[in-house]
């Protein structure tokens, strides 16, 4: 049964290997996806209008935190007695419940608009990709992480990164 699959595979793409030296003038490019993401400005600016949207929350789990864990430790001391302990006690959980759904809360806030962030930035990248592809008349972009050579030559992830760029510097927020 193996032997069978690996013939197929090795058939396979000696086909492919035949048919893309068939074509006359395959041109093929690659880009470097990650390295496209954090270089260009709209990514920088995206993960501090992040950082400010969620900063507030962020802090208010930090002062919730110290808040707990001043009573906490007044607890732990033995510093409260009868009623009073019993009080820091139910105030306690309270602040740990509050703390537990406030974070579980930002997180999912955080993590649907970064996903959001990601989807509108990955499409100013495929618009600039089809555009220079377009523009070079080529007919197959690989994502580098996918593949295992390509000479720099066939790297248009600068050209890319430039092209973003300049969409930010004239004020396109598409």
């Amino acid at each position: 049964m193996f032997k069978k699959t690996l013939a197929a595979v090795a058939a396979a793409a000696a086909l492919c290997v035949g048919s893309v030296q068939a074509a006359d003038n395959v041109n093929v490019a690659v880009i470097n996806v990650p390295l496209i993401m954090h270089e260009i400005p709209q990514a920088k600016a995206s993960q501090e209008a992040l950082a400010k949207e969620f900063g507030p929350r962020q802090q208010e789990l930090r002062t919730l935190e110290e808040e707990g864990k001043k009573l906490a430790s007044q607890l732990q001391s033995g510093s409260l007695k009868g009623e009073a302990a019993t009080e820091a006690q139910r105030h306690l959980a309270q602040l740990q419940s509050d703390f537990n759904l406030k974070a579980r809360a930002l997180q999912e806030d955080a993590n649907k608009r970064g996903q959001q962030e990601q989807v509108r930035l990955g499409t100013l990248v495929q618009q600039a990709v089809d555009a220079i592809a377009k523009e070079r008349g080529l007919q197959l972009v690989l994502r580098g992480d996918s593949v295992v050579y390509a000479v720099t030559a066939i790297d248009i992830s600068q050209d890319v990164i430039k092209r973003v760029s300049a969409q930010q510097a004239n004020g396109s927020k598409k």
